[in-house]
């Protein structure tokens, strides 16, 4: 009996052990799994702009809001050094509508309302002209607290500024596309990166009446084409993060 007592004894006491075993393994392995200093790296970006509703177009929205937002998300793309970051980099890109009555060039989209809508929704936003207009200092008034992402799992911050910030026309960084440049300082993580060059290329796109080419449609639609309303853009290959 004592015997069959101490045997069970024994049985139960292994796992406990094992248990125990596993435990220092794991907790040895958390350990080591800390961020590492920034490094100088080259991430290749993905991901997509979303307009706010319902999208660029030649005659623009009229809203009786005094804000409206484009939505950004941008992560690394596939095959990129174990470095650059892991998340998506979500932000909100603030434009402040005009006022119908009062600005200097109203949307088309005020002319074609009738006093009772005006009366409702007197502002308006979303032309497409307004993107080569605005679209820089939105940018630079909106991300005015940095981006916040990783380098080498450390967290650090993109410093936005109005001389770092600029439109990409075709051929420069965007080869055929447009899109944003942004540089500056990077800060926090300590010492290992200094400076950032981020370009986002829009390439794709989607919408009322888009054919998939972000630049042709853009220019359709600020031309004068009433049929095209481009909902949302994604980035190209060419979209790059650079640390330094």
């Amino acid at each position: 009996m004592i015997r069959k007592m101490l045997v069970l004894a024994a049985t139960v006491a292994m796992p406990a052990a094992a248990f125990a075993g596993a435990t220092a393994v794991t907790g040895a392995g958390v350990a080591s799994a800390k961020a590492l200093p920034p490094i100088p790296v080259t991430c290749n970006l993905a991901g997509s702009v979303t307009f706010a509703k319902p999208g660029l177009s030649f005659n623009g929205t009229l809203t009786n809001k005094t804000v409206e937002q484009t939505k950004t998300a941008i992560g690394a793309a596939t095959g990129n050094p174990a470095a650059c970051p892991t998340k998506t980099i979500k932000n909100k890109i603030n434009t402040t509508p005009g006022v119908c009555a009062t600005d200097p060039s109203p949307a088309p989209a005020c002319a074609l309302a009738s006093a009772k809508t005006l009366a409702k929704d007197p502002n308006f936003y979303g032309t497409a002209s307004s993107l080569a207009t605005a679209g820089v200092s939105n940018i630079v008034a909106s991300l005015a607290g940095g981006i916040a992402t990783t380098n080498n799992g450390t967290k650090v911050t993109l410093q936005v500024t109005a001389p770092g910030t600029s439109s990409i026309l075709p051929g420069g960084a965007c080869g055929s596309d447009i899109g944003f440049h942004l540089s500056g300082a990077v800060t926090g993580g300590g010492a290992g990166v200094s400076s950032y060059v981020l370009n986002i290329c829009l390439t794709g796109d989607s919408g009322t009446g888009t054919t998939g080419g972000f630049f042709a449609d853009y220019l359709a639609a600020a031309g004068g084409n009433t049929g095209v309303t481009i909902a949302a853009a994604t980035l190209g290959t060419a979209s790059q993060l650079t640390f330094s």
